[in-house]
């Protein structure tokens, strides 16, 4: 379900205040796309790893389930059963974050949902609504993940690669993004697995936060696509 723009430009200094109504209408019909920090951050919520999480609350890796009904996965009667660890598309609503070359982040304000009980207001900024959400953690995250995306394409520009070689990075790379991830993109997802299989070979411990492990798994990958 796509949601309508109302109004779009805008800034952390514009102002913005949504109170929600706790009405579970965002709740439903969404595709949400999930980097590995949120993933971790669920798992570590369920208590299980970042590849069980993969295998079962995920399709193609990257997005987050959503049964039958079109609900998501997570939704329970009382609300969402995962709520401090939500991804950061959730804790944005009804807003949307954009950041294009170099760096520049914009906002949207996206007209809710006909059914929604949430009420906006003039009361504050949309920084002071991100503070409130707990949102600046996941958005350093999917801004550290982006910026390593960018990377694994300028690598695949500069290395001498057969156009067959070329290709199978660039599609890799687009399968990610896009939440297409099959077996080969899984093992790069997966912070876990990734992690476990970097301390091996580098012979050092197994880092015990998630912010901690992000830092690791980003130089994992960099230091395979190098």
């Amino acid at each position: 379900m796509n949601l309508s723009v109302f109004k779009h430009g805008l800034n952390r200094e514009s102002t913005f205040g949504f109170s929600c109504g706790r009405c579970m209408s965002c709740c439903r019909n969404k595709k949400i796309q999930l980097n590995p920090y949120e993933i971790a951050r669920m798992a570590s919520n369920l208590g299980i790893s970042t590849t069980e999480f993969i295998a079962d609350y995920t399709a193609r890796g990257t997005i987050l389930k959503n049964r039958e009904d079109g609900t998501c996965i997570f939704l329970e009667t009382n609300g969402c059963s995962i709520h401090p660890d939500r991804p950061l598309v959730c804790r944005l609503y009804p807003l949307g974050r954009h950041i294009r070359y170099p760096w520049i982040e914009t906002f949207s304000q996206f007209e809710s949902e006909p059914e929604c009980k949430g009420r906006f207001n003039q009361g504050g900024t949309i920084e002071t609504y991100l503070e409130t959400q707990g949102a600046f953690a996941f958005m350093r995250a999917a801004d550290l993940y982006l910026e390593l995306l960018c990377f694994l394409l300028e690598t695949l520009k500069d290395k001498p690669l057969s156009s067959g070689e070329a290709d199978r990075v660039l599609e890799t790379v687009q399968n990610i993004t896009e939440g297409k991830a099959g077996e080969n993109e899984l093992k790069w997802i997966d912070m876990d697995q990734t992690i476990a299989d970097f301390c091996r070979r580098s012979g050092q411990p197994v880092p015990s936060t998630i912010d901690e492990k992000m830092a690791l798994h980003i130089t994992a990958v960099r230091k395979w696509a190098a």
